[in-house]
């Protein structure tokens, strides 16, 4: 079953190879800058928004695919009968999608876990105070093991 995961600065919507056809849809991949809201949903049925597009909905069964509402597209992978979802609320400016809802065996846990990503990466650029953390330039060593010596100036320089 779909799972989310946190790699690096990106949200990945990790499909098995059947969702993958079934969905029509490659891994779904979102930058942690996009995310706004990260929550559980009890009821799956507020996950889910909009009229499906591209994917296979089988009504209590299984929802995957891309569902459009508007002028928003939100990518759900839903299983009704395993229990609550968790939802990812996204900026669209900086995201395909508006929101992602996977459901998970323990979205609790998986709820916090991007949280805590989305709050490092935040912090991470304003903990530095500046956007490159060494910006010294760094210097090459005048001697290198295994190498000859540098020649020394000439005298009277």
């Amino acid at each position: 079953m779909a799972r989310l995961a946190v790699r690096g600065e990106e949200l990945i919507v990790e499909l098995t190879w059947w969702e993958k056809i079934t969905a029509r849809h490659t891994d779904v991949r979102v930058p942690l800058a996009a995310v706004e809201k990260v929550s559980v949903e009890r009821d799956w049925r507020r996950a889910v928004r909009g009229e499906p597009s591209r994917g296979v909905w089988i009504g209590d069964l299984l929802y995957l695919g891309v569902r459009e509402q508007a002028d928003v597209r939100d990518f759900v992978a839903i299983r009704p009968r395993r229990g609550p979802v968790a939802r990812v609320d996204l900026r669209p400016a900086a995201s395909p999608f508006a929101r992602v809802a996977v459901s998970d065996r323990v979205p609790e846990a998986t709820a916090d876990t991007v949280r805590t990503a989305v709050s490092h990466h935040l912090l991470a650029p304003a903990a530095s105070g500046c956007a490159d953390p060494d910006p010294a330039p760094r210097r090459r060593p005048a001697w290198l093991p295994g190498r000859a010596p540098a020649p020394a100036p000439p005298a009277g320089i």
